[in-house]
C-alpha cells in the first residue's frame, strides 16, 4: 500500500484519484441500529491483554477520509452493504437467533474482510502514533482481489481472498462499548526457514464478533508458506463457528452460539490463550 493511497490521495481499492470520498468504515446503518445514548468507547487491543481506548466520543464513527473514489464507495461497496444489512443488523444489535445458509455465511465473511481492511487503514490515518502496536496493512494483492470480486460478481457471491478464514462468535457487548478491535500478527513459516507475515484480527460490533485471518496470498504461495491454524481449541471451538471457507460437508450455521461474557473479550481474541499475542 503506497503512502498516497493511505493518505487519501488515491482510492485504496482501485487506485483512482477521481472524486475522493470519505468512507464510514462502520456503516451508518449499523451505527443507527445500535442507537447508543451518551458517549461510547472504541477499544483497540493489540499485543497486550489490556484494551486501549483510542477514543471516547458521542458515537463510534470511524472515517477513512478521502479513502475511496465515488464509484468504489457509492456503487461497488454500496451493493455489498445493501446485501449484508438485513442479515448483520439484527444479529449485531440484538443477537437475534437466525440460521445462516452458505450464501449468508460467505456474504458476512466477505463483508468482515472488507471492513477489517478499511478499519486498519482508517486507524492508521486518523490516529497515527496512538497505538502501542500497528495492525496489519492489507496488501495490493488482497485489495485487488476484493476489487475484482466487487466488479465481476453479484454481492451475495463475493468471496474473500484465497487463504482467508473467517469465524463468527457472539460477544455479550456493553451498550457503551459497541466497537472492539484486536489486531494481532500471525506468522506463516516457509520451507526456507523464513516466514510470511499475516493478520489474525477480532472485530466485535455489538453482539457479532468476527475473527479474520488474512494474508498476502500471492507472497504466501510464492514462498510455499504453510496453512495457518484452521480450528479454535476445543475449550471454545463450539462458540466460534467458521463461516469461511466452508468445511467439507458444511451446512447452515445456527447463530448465536454460546456467548462470550462481557469480560472475556481477550479470551476470544487470543483463542483461550492458545494463540500467543503477536505469533500464530
Amino acid at each position: 500500500m503506497t503512502d498516497a493511497r493511505l493518505m487519501g490521495m488515491a482510492c485504496v481499492l482501485c487506485g483512482s484519484a477521481d472524486y475522493p470520498t470519505d468512507e464510514d468504515v462502520i456503516p451508518r446503518w449499523l451505527l443507527r441500529a445500535f442507537d447508543v445514548q451518551g458517549t461510547v468507547t472504541v477499544n483497540f487491543c493489540e499485543e497486550s491483554s489490556e484494551p486501549q481506548a483510542v477514543t471516547t466520543r458521542p458515537n463510534p464513527k470511524i472515517l477513512l477520509r478521502g479513502g475511496l473514489c465515488s464509484k468504489c464507495n457509492n456503487d461497488r461497496l454500496s451493493r455489498l452493504e445493501n446485501a449484508v444489512k438485513p442479515i448483520l443488523a439484527p444479529i449485531a444489535r440484538y443477537a437475534k437467533p437466525t440460521v445462516l445458509d452458505l450464501d449468508s455465511q460467505r456474504l458476512l465473511a466477505a463483508w468482515a474482510v472488507k471492513t477489517l481492511y478499511l478499519l486498519e487503514l482508517a486507524v492508521r490515518q486518523q490516529y497515527p502514533g496512538t497505538r502501542l502496536v500497528e495492525g496489519y496493512e492489507p496488501s495490493i494483492a488482497e485489495t485487488g482481489w476484493l476489487l475484482g470480486q466487487l466488479e465481476r460478481r453479484p454481492a451475495r457471491q463475493i468471496e474473500p481472498p484465497p487463504r482467508c478464514m473467517v469465524w463468527l462468535a457472539c460477544w455479550d457487548c456493553s451498550e457503551r462499548c459497541v466497537v472492539n478491535y484486536a489486531p494481532s500478527s500471525a506468522a506463516l513459516p516457509t520451507p526456507n526457514s523464513g516466514e510470511v507475515v499475516a493478520q489474525f484480527a477480532t472485530l466485535a460490533l455489538g453482539f457479532a464478533a468476527f475473527q479474520v485471518f488474512t494474508v498476502d496470498y500471492v507472497a504466501a504461495t510464492r514462498h510455499e508458506a504453510v496453512v495457518w491454524n484452521t480450528r479454535p481449541p476445543e475449550s471454545i471451538g463450539p462458540a466460534i463457528p467458521r463461516i469461511w471457507p466452508h468445511l467439507l460437508g458444511a451446512g447452515d450455521v445456527s447463530w448465536p452460539p454460546p456467548a462470550f461474557p462481557n469480560g472475556d473479550f481477550d479470551r476470544l481474541a487470543n483463542w483461550d490463550s492458545v494463540l500467543r499475542r503477536g505469533v500464530a
